[in-house]
C-alpha cells in the first residue's frame, strides 16, 4: 500500500486554487474539498478510494460538474473523471453498444458514433461538456427522451468500485458478486410491494433510487437500478451503453401558444411514434434571451410578440416527406382543435435553422438565471416532474406558489414527459430570504406529490431535494433506500448527505450570508448587476458551457482541460475570495491572481456564456485592487504604457528608425525584452518610421462639396496605437479606400487612445484618465452623426463596451460608443447607398479567390463581423472563418513570460492547421494586429495575415487598372 499511497499523494491536488474552483458545481451549494484527484486508470481510482479511507475522507465523484442538485461536490476527496479517464474503449456496431470510461463527454461519444450512423440517445442541454458517467449517475435524459428514454434505459452494463475497494459488474439478471446479488434479491423481496406501487410510475420519476429495476418483470437489472444513485453507492469505472440509429430525416415543428399552460396541456398529445421531442418554454424566456444575445435573437420563433409559450416537436422519418408529413399533421391537429390555443406554428427543416432554434432551448438553463429585468434566479426546485397529463394543473399550482411567496421564475423543460426546469428569484443572501426559500421548497414538494409527481425528473435529488423525499415516499420506501446504501456502502463514505440521511437543503448555500465579506467598490459601473462585482460573479451558476470544446469559450480550458482554467473555475475562485475562507487575504491573494493568469481577456465568455459572464473585466478589476501599492510586472509597464511611449517616440523625428535599428541587434533586443518583462521567444515589436497621423495629414483626401449633391460626407478614421505607430500601411490603405468612396476622411491629431492596454493590465485609474483625455480631443466629432471608423477590433470593443462602463458619469463615452463603426460596415452601407443614389461611386472590382478569416476575439464577442462578411461578399471573396476564437496571442498576454507555449498551442487548435491547408493564393484575413503578429511568427513571414483595408485597397487598384 505504501507504493499506492506515494503514487496517489503525487497526484493529489490540494492547492488553494484547485480547492476554490471545485467548491461548487452548477448548484447553489458550496463544499470546499480536502483534495482533488484526476485519475488516469482504474488502479488510480482504487488507490484514491483507499487513500481517502486512510485519511477518513468521504469520496465524491465528479464528471463535468454540471449538476444542478449539488451532488458533485464534497468536503473530502473529489475524484474528477473528466480530464484523464475519458476514453471510448470499444464500439460494437453489431450489438449497437459502446464500452466507455465514465469521463467520456456525451458529444465526444456521439461524434465517435456518427460515422456508423449511430448516436447515444440521452442528450441533456449540457451534452457538449457533461460526461456519460455523470449522466448515468444522475439518470439524465435530455430533449429526445420521448424517443430514447433516460440514461438508465440506455444502460447495458456497469463496472463499479465499491467503498471497500472491490470491483463488481452489474447487469441484467444479477452481478458478478454472488453475495451482492443475494443481498439485492432479499432487498427486492422484502420491499416488493413498495417497488411496484411507489417506484417507476411514469418515465421521469427519478427521485430516490431506481430499485423498481430489481423486479423480476423488469429483468432484475442491477445496472439500471444503480443508475441515478448519484455516487452514493459506488464509483462507475466502466460502462456499456446502448446506441441508436440516427434518424434519416428530421423536421422541427415549433408551436406558439397563448400561454405556457396551453403548451403544457397540448404536450401529452405529442407522445406518439415518429415524434422524438416535446420541449416547452415559457414566454419570458425570449425576453431573457434578447437581454443576453441582442434584440435579433429568437427571430425564427413563431408568434413573437403574441405567444406566452412554445413547444418544440421534432418529427422523424425514413424520408424527408415522412418527417415533413408527421410535423405538418401535428400542426393540422392542433389548429383544428378548438381547445388548443395555438397562436402560430412553423415547420423548420434547414439544419442551420433547426440548430439555431435548439440553441435557444439548450441555453435556457443559463439564460433564465437572469430574469428579464436583470434580477437573479437560482436552481434547486429545478427538475420536478409529473405524469404528462397532470402537467398543466401542476404548472398552475407552481405559479400560484411563486406568487404566494413573492417569487418569479421562467419555466422550460421536457413537457411531453411532464418535466419542468425553472430558476427562481430566491434571495439566498439573507436569513429572511433563506426562510422563504425553505418555505417555498417545502410547499412545492407537497404540490408535486399531490399531482403524483417526482421531486426530480432528471439529474437527481442531491443536496437540493433529498431532505424532501419524505414528502413523496412512504417510510417503508425510505427504509429500502437506507438498506441499499448499507449493502453497497456500509460505512456511508460515498457522497454522504444525499438520498439517505440527507443534509438540510438550505445548508452551505454559495450565494448565502457571508459571501460579501470582502466586497469592494469596483471601478466599472456593473450597471446590470446593481453596481456589485459580487453580483456579476454570481452570474456564473455553473452550467459549464465554458468547458466545451465547441466555440470560442474558454481558450485556456480548451487546451489544458483544467477546471481552474475554465471561466466557471475562475468565477468560483473569485466567489471564494469575496467570502474570505479559502483565501483569507482576499484581494491580496497570490492564488487568486495565479488563477486569473491564463485568462486571455478575449471576452468570449461575455457573449458565449448564456448569462454573459465577462471574466476579462473581473480580471481587470482584481488586478487593479491587487497591485495597489505594489510594484507591477514589467509587462504592465512596457505593454500597458505602449500607446503613450509609441506616441512620444514618433514625436521625435527619426527616433523610431533609430530604435528599430538598435532593437535589430540581438544583445540589445534580448536586454530590452528582459527589462520589459517580456518573453524573449516572441518577436520584438517594430515601429513605423512615421506615425499614420503624420502621413495621413499630409495625404489627406477630401471630396469637393463633401456631404452635398450625393457625396457621402465625412468620417473620422481613428488612429489606434497599432495602425498609427506600427502597421501604418493598414491605416493608409483605409484612408485611400474611404476617400475613393467619396468620404472626407478626418484624422484626429495628438494623443488619442482607447485605454485598452491599461485596462487589460488592470491599471484602471490610468485607463480612465486616458479615456477622459481622448473624449476631450474627440468632442468636436461627438455629434451623434459622424461615423468614427476604428480599424483595430480590440480598440473598437474597448470604446463601445468597456469605456462607457468605466465612465458612466461622462455621457461622451456613450456618445462615442454609438458612433463607432467598422470599415466593413461603411463599405456594406456604401453599396446600399450606391444602389439608391446613382450619383455615388462604387470604386471596387471583384477579387476572385477565397479567404480564411481569423475573426478577432473582441470583434466576435460583440458580434461585429457582419460588415466585414458583407464587404468580402461584395468583393467576390469566398470566406470561411476560424471557429475557435482567439488566435492565442491576445495582445500583451502572449508576450508575458510563461505564456508563449500555451499561446502557440492555442493557435494550433485550428488557426495554424487551417492556414497550412490553404491554397497558396488564398487570403488570410486578420484585422487584429495581434492576430497578424501571431500568424507572422507562426509561419516566419511565409504566410501573412492581411487587414480588410489592404484587401479593399487591392480591389481599388484592380479597378483603376481595368480598361
Amino acid at each position: 500500500m505504501m507504493e499506492s499511497t506515494s503514487m496517489i499523494e503525487a497526484k493529489l491536488r490540494t492547492d488553494r486554487m484547485t480547492l476554490g474552483a471545485y467548491a461548487s458545481d452548477a448548484s447553489i451549494f458550496r463544499r470546499v474539498p480536502a483534495a482533488v484527484i484526476e485519475p488516469e486508470s482504474v488502479d488510480d481510482v482504487v488507490a484514491a478510494v483507499a487513500y481517502a479511507a486512510e485519511r477518513g475522507w468521504d469520496v465524491t465523484v465528479r464528471g463535468g460538474g454540471t449538476s444542478v442538485a449539488g451532488n458533485a461536490i464534497g468536503e473530502g476527496l473529489v475524484i474528477d473523471l473528466s480530464r484523464r479517464f475519458n476514453r471510448i474503449l470499444e464500439i460494437d456496431t453489431d450489438s449497437r453498444t459502446a464500452r466507455i470510461q465514465p469521463g467520456v463527454v456525451c458529444d465526444d461519444l456521439r461524434n465517435a458514433l456518427a460515422p456508423y450512423g449511430l448516436t447515444y440517445g440521452p442528450d441533456p442541454s449540457t451534452h457538449s461538456r457533461c460526461t456519460v458517467g455523470g449522466m448515468i449517475a444522475n439518470n439524465a435524459c435530455g430533449s429526445h427522451s420521448l424517443a430514447w428514454g433516460t440514461a438508465a434505459d440506455n444502460l447495458v452494463e456497469l463496472t463499479v468500485l465499491r467503498a471497500d475497494g472491490s470491483l463488481v459488474t452489474l447487469q441484467r439478471g444479477g452481478t458478478s458478486d454472488s453475495a451482492l446479488t443475494a443481498d439485492l434479491r432479499r432487498l427486492r423481496d422484502e420491499w416488493i410491494r413498495e417497488f411496484r406501487v411507489e417506484l417507476g410510475r411514469f418515465p421521469r420519476q427519478v427521485s430516490g433510487y431506481g430499485l423498481h429495476h430489481l423486479l423480476d418483470e423488469n429483468g432484475f437489472d442491477t445496472a439500471k437500478a444503480f443508475a441515478g444513485s448519484e455516487g452514493t453507492l459506488g464509483i462507475i469505472v466502466e460502462a456499456v451503453v446502448k446506441t441508436v440509429p440516427v434518424p434519416s430525416h428530421k423536421a422541427l415543428a415549433v408551436f406558439a401558444f397563448t400561454d405556457i399552460f396551453s403548451a403544457a396541456a397540448a404536450a401529452p398529445s405529442t407522445r406518439r411514434s415518429g415524434i422524438a421531442t416535446s420541449e416547452g418554454m415559457g414566454g419570458d424566456l425570449l425576453d431573457a434571451l434578447r437581454q443576453s444575445q441582442g434584440q435579433d435573437a429568437g427571430a425564427l420563433l413563431p408568434g413573437v410578440g403574441t405567444a406566452g409559450g412554445w413547444l418544440y416537436c421534432e418529427a422523424t422519418g425514413d424520408s424527408r416527406e415522412e418527417a415533413h408529413t408527421r410535423a405538418t399533421q401535428l400542426i393540422s391537429e392542433f389548429e383544428s382543435d378548438p381547445g388548443c390555443s395555438v397562436v402560430d406554428a412553423v415547420v423548420v427543416e434547414d439544419p442551420r435553422e433547426m440548430r439555431e432554434l435548439w440553441t435557444i432551448r439548450e441555453s435556457a438553463a443559463g439564460l433564465v438565471t437572469r430574469l428579464p429585468d436583470g434580477g437573479e434566479a437560482w436552481p434547486s426546485w429545478e427538475d420536478s416532474s409529473v405524469p404528462p397529463g397532470n402537467l398543466a394543473g401542476y404548472l398552475r399550482d407552481l405559479y400560484a406558489l411563486l406568487d404566494n411567496h413573492g417569487l418569479r421564475g421562467i419555466p422550460f423543460g421536457h413537457f411531453g414527459e411532464g418535466c419542468v426546469h425553472i430558476r427562481i428569484s430566491f434571495d439566498l443572501g439573507t436569513e429572511a430570504g433563506l426562510e422563504t426559500f425553505r418555505a417555498f421548497m417545502t410547499d412545492a414538494a407537497t404540490a408535486v406529490a399531490r399531482h403524483g409527481g417526482s421531486l426530480s425528473g432528471e439529474h437527481g435529488d442531491g443536496r437540493a431535494r433529498s431532505e424532501l423525499l419524505s414528502l413523496m415516499y412512504s417510510d417503508r420506501t425510505l427504509s429500502s433506500f437506507r438498506r441499499v446504501k448499507e449493502i453497497y456502502d456500509p460505512g456511508r463514505r460515498m457522497n454522504p448527505g444525499l438520498l439517505v440521511d440527507p443534509e438540510p437543503f438550505d445548508r452551505g448555500v454559495r450565494p448565502g450570508p457571508g459571501q460579501r465579506t470582502h466586497e469592494f467598490l469596483p471601478i466599472h459601473s456593473f450597471s446590470d448587476d446593481g453596481g456589485s462585482m459580487v453580483n456579476a460573479v454570481n452570474r456564473c451558476v455553473g452550467v459549464g458551457l465554458c468547458r466545451s470544446q465547441d466555440g470560442a469559450m474558454c481558450p485556456s480550458f480548451q487546451v489544458t482541460g483544467d477546471e481552474v482554467h475554465s471561466t466557471r473555475g475562475r468565477a468560483r475562485i473569485l466567489s471564494e475570495m469575496f467570502r474570505g475562507e479559502v483565501y483569507p487575504e482576499a484581494l491580496s491573494s497570490d492564488d487568486v491572481k495565479e488563477s486569473l493568469d491564463l485568462c486571455l481577456s478575449c471576452h468570449a465568455c461575455a457573449s458565449e456564456c448564456p448569462v454573459n459572464v465577462d471574466m476579462s473585466v473581473y480580471k481587470s478589476e482584481f488586478l487593479h485592487q491587487y497591485y495597489r501599492g505594489r510594484r507591477r510586472p514589467g509587462a504592465h509597464y512596457s505593454m500597458g504604457w505602449l500607446p503613450l511611449t509609441s506616441f512620444l517616440l514618433h514625436a521625435v523625428p527619426g527616433a523610431a528608425r533609430m530604435v528599430n535599428t538598435l532593437l535589430g541587434i540581438g544583445v540589445v533586443r534580448n536586454l530590452v525584452m528582459k527589462l520589459g518583462g517580456l518573453d524573449a521567444s516572441r518577436s520584438m515589436i517594430t515601429f513605423a518610421n512615421s506615425s499614420f497621423q503624420a502621413v495621413g495629414r499630409r495625404r489627406r483626401h477630401s471630396s469637393p462639396g463633401a456631404g452635398e449633391g450625393g457625396v457621402p460626407g465625412r468620417v473620422v478614421l481613428w488612429p489606434d496605437t497599432f495602425t498609427n505607430h506600427m502597421d501604418g500601411q493598414v491605416a493608409q490603405d483605409a484612408q485611400l479606400v474611404l476617400s475613393a468612396m467619396g468620404y472626407e476622411v478626418m484624422v484626429p491629431s495628438g494623443f488619442v487612445c482607447c485605454g485598452l492596454t491599461w485596462h487589460s493590465t488592470g491599471q484602471l485609474t490610468t485607463a480612465k484618465k486616458v479615456i477622459r483625455h481622448t473624449l476631450d480631443r474627440m468632442e468636436p466629432w461627438l455629434d451623434g452623426e459622424t461615423r468614427i471608423v476604428v480599424l483595430e477590433p480590440s480598440c473598437a470593443s474597448m470604446l463601445t463596451e468597456e469605456a462607457p462602463r468605466l465612465m458612466p458619469e461622462d455621457v461622451r463615452a456613450s456618445a462615442l460608443a454609438e458612433q463607432i463603426v467598422t470599415l466593413g460596415d461603411v463599405v456594406a452601407e456604401h453599396k446600399q447607398a450606391c444602389m439608391r443614389d446613382h450619383r455615388l461611386t462604387w470604386p471596387f472590382g471583384e477579387i476572385q479567390g477565397s479567404a480564411l478569416t481569423q475573426v478577432h476575439c473582441h470583434e466576435r464577442s460583440r458580434r461585429a463581423h457582419g460588415g466585414t462578411e458583407s464587404a468580402l461578399r461584395l468583393l467576390g471573396v469566398d470566406e470561411s472563418t476560424v471557429e475557435t476564437g482567439c488566435c492565442g496571442l491576445a495582445g500583451n498576454w502572449g508576450f508575458e513570460p510563461g505564456h508563449a507555449d500555451l499561446s502557440r498551442d492555442l493557435a494550433e487548435r485550428e488557426l495554424f492547421p487551417r492556414i497550412r491547408g490553404l491554397d497558396k493564393d488564398a487570403y488570410v484575413l486578420a484585422d487584429g494586429f495581434s492576430c497578424r503578429t501571431q500568424i507572422r511568427e507562426g509561419f516566419g513571414g511565409g504566410k501573412n495575415g492581411v487587414h480588410l483595408a489592404q484587401l479593399l485597397r487591392r480591389a481599388l487598384i484592380r479597378t483603376e487598372m481595368s480598361p
